[in-house]
């Protein structure tokens, strides 16, 4: 039974983890220039509506990157505390533990692209375009349903 991870699980990986770094870097870089109030909430159209002292604002993002890294990175190695192998026939199970995989990996690396262009755009005091949100939304919203047919799928 063929359960390892694939190289888009390790690229996807990789990149999820470059992200992050940059992230990072760029707050650690940036922030003694950055004005005392930054924008902290976007609503779904990419508008500002929220202001905060940049202490919190800017190291939101690489924070919970480094949760999400800390929780998703390592959990791909681990399927059997994932709730989607369970009662699965054995023939089926190799595609799901490598679907459900892929998928973490992607959903990881979505995330954290997501979390350093909203804080590029939040640097920038700009809005953030209104098709980002809606296209992360919607790439989350496709790797889940990615996962569930590979699950369920005959």
């Amino acid at each position: 039974m063929n359960t390892k991870p694939r190289i888009v699980d390790y690229v996807l990986l990789g990149l999820a983890v470059l992200c992050f770094l940059f992230t990072l870097i760029f707050v650690i870089v940036k922030y003694p220039s950055l004005p005392d109030l930054l924008p902290s909430h976007y609503n779904f159209r990419g508008e500002i509506d929220g202001w905060s002292a940049k202490s919190g604002v800017a190291f939101f993002p690489p924070i919970i990157g480094f949760i999400m890294l800390a929780i998703l990175g390592p959990i791909q190695f681990f399927p059997q505390v994932w709730n989607n192998t369970q009662g699965v026939p054995a023939y089926k199970l190799p595609r799901v533990i490598r679907s459900t995989r892929t998928g973490l990996c992607a959903m990881l690396f979505l995330s954290e692209l997501f979390f350093l262009l909203v804080l590029v755009y939040t640097v920038r005091l700009s809005p953030l375009p209104g098709f980002v949100t809606a296209l992360y939304m919607g790439a989350l919203m496709a790797d889940i349903v990615y996962i569930f047919v590979q699950t369920f799928r005959k």
